[in-house]
């Protein structure tokens, strides 16, 4: 048991790190060739990394995390519940104190003030990127966390897998907005991160959670689409 917890650990430690590690290259290189190499590299090392240690280290049958436990409704419920808050937020909020033009002029430099563009990246995130965040911060790390703790329960592998989730997003925060910004989306992040890992633990599919994630994606986006595009 005690060489499982250290293998599951040396799991969740080698796999977290990536999408950090591509955020703060691509902010610290000048060169745009480069920077665009290793994030295609860390988007294959987050799918090849889990599916090699999943079936081959640990012998695995291939998986495709089917529904059989339900679980659609309460994931569109979250989702929406997600995307409203992020709606309000902004009309309430947001557009009182956020400098859309310092946002405009820092995301514009790729193109996002183009809608084909923006809406392609909206396209991407949702369908792409959203389901290969909840092939590593759900399932892999996740499950990993349940076996690093044993059988104390879900409430320490979903506080595990939401602080790592978490983590990742603050290097976007912080490069992006204000200090103040910062705290308000990282505390966001961090509770989207239970509920979906709360979510992944009761119905133990990655398309339910991913569903949910999509549904907030959608709020995010609008919010976006209104910034970039006026």
């Amino acid at each position: 048991m005690e060489a499982e917890r250290r293998r599951a650990w040396i799991a969740i430690l080698l796999i977290a790190p990536i999408p950090t590690f591509n955020l703060l290259f691509s902010q610290f290189t000048s060169d745009g060739a480069l920077s665009q190499a290793v994030f295609v590299l860390s988007k294959i090392l987050l799918l090849a990394i889990p599916l090699w240690w999943y079936l081959k280290l640990e012998g695995n049958p291939i998986s495709w995390s089917r529904p059989t436990q339900g679980g659609w409704g309460v994931a569109t419920a979250l989702g929406l519940g997600m995307g409203g808050v992020i709606l309000a937020a902004w009309f309430v909020i947001g557009v009182r104190v956020i400098d859309v033009e310092d946002i405009r002029t820092t995301w514009g430099v790729f193109g996002m003030t183009d809608w084909r563009i923006l809406l392609a990246a909206c396209l991407y995130w949702i369908f792409l990127n959203s389901v290969l965040e909840e092939f590593v911060f759900r399932w892999f790390i996740t499950t990993r966390a349940e076996t690093v703790f044993g059988d104390s329960g879900v409430v320490k592998p979903i506080l595990l897998s939401a602080t790592v989730f978490t983590i990742h997003h603050i290097v976007v925060l912080a490069f992006s907005v204000v200090w103040w910004v910062v705290v308000l989306g990282t505390t966001a992040i961090f509770v989207s991160g239970l509920l979906f890992s709360w979510l992944y633990l009761r119905y133990r599919s990655v398309w339910v959670v991913w569903l949910c994630h999509a549904i907030a994606d959608v709020g995010l986006f609008i919010v976006i689409a209104i910034i970039m595009l006026g």
